[in-house]
This record gives structure tokens, sequence and C-alpha cells, in this order.
């Protein structure tokens, strides 16, 4: 399972790469560097736990739709492009902050219903 998931990943890498040659007409190896932060905060929003345990590829998919979605309203609106990288940092402390919430919520949840119910 691991080596095909290498595989498949290495597949993917080779295609994005005739992607970017094929548009710029070019290609370097340093392309994707920048992206850190919009690749946790599309996990953190698609619902990706960062204590683990928890998420899903439609809600990473999801998450980068969301945050492609902020960087454009960004542009749209001529918000100054230095602050891209603060509102992204916000999204993603918001999405932890509700994270942390919920978890805590369910824990209380399931120890309320563990005392509840009669052994």
């Amino acid at each position: 399972m691991k080596l095909k998931v290498y595989a498949f990943s290495g597949l993917t890498a080779g295609i994005a790469a005739m992607i970017m040659l094929g548009y710029y007409g070019s290609a370097s190896s340093d392309a994707g560097k920048g992206y850190e932060l919009d690749v946790i905060a599309a996990a953190v929003v698609g619902g990706a736990s960062l204590s683990g345990g928890r998420g899903s590829a439609l809600g990473a998919l999801l998450g980068a739709l969301i945050i492609q979605i902020i960087n454009n309203a960004i542009v749209i609106l001529e918000i100054d492009q230095n602050y891209s990288q603060i509102i992204i940092g916000a999204v993603i402390v918001l999405a932890v902050v509700l994270d942390r919430l919920n978890t805590v919520l369910r824990e209380k949840r399931m120890t309320f219903l563990g005392k509840a119910r009669p052994q």
C-alpha cells in the first residue's frame, strides 16, 4: 500500500510538472515555495484536526476551495496583498479554536452520557 501511495504521489507530481511546463514554458524545482501556509490552512479549514485522527480528502479539497475563494476575494476587494497571509493565518487560528471547542464539547458529551447510563 505504501509503495502504491508513493507511486501515485510521483505520478501526480509529474502531471503537475507537465501542466506547469505547458503553462509557463519552463519548470522549476521551487515552484511551490511559499504555499505551505495555504496547504495547512486548507487541511485545517477542511476539517483535519491538528491533534490528529480526523480528516478526509473531500474536506481538504473543500478547504482548498475556501482558501482560494478568500485569496480571490482579497484581490477583488482590492485589499493590500501584504495582508493576505495575515487573513489566512487568522482563518487557521479560527479553525483550530473551533476544532478544540468541538473536541472539548464532544468529550463532555461522552463523559455525561457515560455517567448518565446505568451500568
